[in-house]
This record gives structure tokens, sequence and C-alpha cells, in this order.
């Protein structure tokens, strides 16, 4: 039976995720990066230059199993600290919901599962930055947003960061575990 406490960190693309996950990592704690970077890298070697916007689905298909995996993964770790997801499995719902292709199997399929906590992290215009995987504009990754806030909501208590150094989100972060962990 699985007693780790599973810590989503997500938000909207350039929000700063990764690099809190960084942080966190460097602390000590277990982390499991964004799975949709290996998967946009390998895709682009193919050829393929937006993976996600030319196959929606099968690309929400492989990022759920990636992720899916990574979940279940918590279970054969054994450590008293918290366990973070650069992103999590309602990710892949709220996308395709953002994208207006959305469906209950998705709804129900994230439905199954769920984290002990969820952090958000806004559009943040002043670190936004383009790069080989991070595609989107700042006005198109900030389109995200609203749909991930959504669709965590109804399931989990969402906890959104402010726009502060990293070693204060993690701080906030810290905090909160402590408190109600």
């Amino acid at each position: 039976m699985q007693s780790n406490k599973r810590v989503v960190i997500s938000g909207s693309p350039g929000g700063g995720k990764t690099s809190i996950i960084k942080g966190l990592e460097k602390k000590g704690y277990t982390t499991f990066e964004e799975y949709s970077r290996s998967l946009i890298a390998k895709s682009q070697k193919e050829g393929v230059e937006n993976y996600f916007l030319e196959d929606p689905e099968a690309f929400s298909d492989e990022i759920f199993e990636g992720r899916l995996k990574q979940y279940h993964n918590a279970d054969q770790i054994e450590t008293s600290k918290p366990l973070f997801y650069d992103r999590g499995l309602h990710d892949t719902f709220a996308y395709l919901k953002a994208l207006g292709r959305a469906t209950e199997k998705w709804e129900k399929r994230t439905a199954n599962y769920s984290y002990d906590f969820v952090f958000l992290v806004a559009p943040w215009k002043e670190i936004y930055t383009q790069d080989a995987q991070r595609l989107e504009t700042f006005e198109q990754a900030s389109h995200y947003y609203p749909f991930l806030l959504e669709i965590y909501s109804k399931q989990h208590l969402v906890i959104e960061l402010p726009q502060t150094s990293i070693e204060e989100r993690i701080g906030i972060i810290e905090t909160h575990l402590k408190s109600h962990g």
C-alpha cells in the first residue's frame, strides 16, 4: 500500500515549475521530471515539429502512460519525504480541454488518480522563454493555466504559488507540507 505523499508541481509552461523541482531535488527530495520534454525531443528527431498539436490524442496517450509509470514508481520508493512530480496525470486532460479535444474518456481516466498536494504556478511573462521543447508563445502558454486550475480543483485542494524566488516558493511548499502533511 502506498504511503508516500505525492506532490504535483504544475501550471503554465515557463512559470518556474522545473526550477522548483530542481531546487527540491537539490534539497534531497525524490523528484520525477516532466515526461513530455523527452517525448517532444524524440518526436522532433523523427521530424515531427509539434507532436502535441499534430496529434493531440496520440501525444496525450503517450504522456499519460509515461506519467502513469512515474505515478506507480512512487510505490517502490522507500522514503519518509514527499515525492514531487513535474506535472501530473491531470495535466493531460487539462491540455486536451484547452484545445477543445477533451472527452469523457479522459475525464474518467484521470479521475482514477489523485495526489496529496497540488501546487500551481501561474503564467509569468518576466521569466518565460521559448526553447526547443517549449514551442508556444507566452500568450499560448498562458491559455493552459485556467484549464489546469479547473481540472486539478475538481479533485484536489490547489495551492497557487506566488511569483517570487525559487527559494521562497520551495519554502512555501515545505511550510505547507509540514503544517498539512
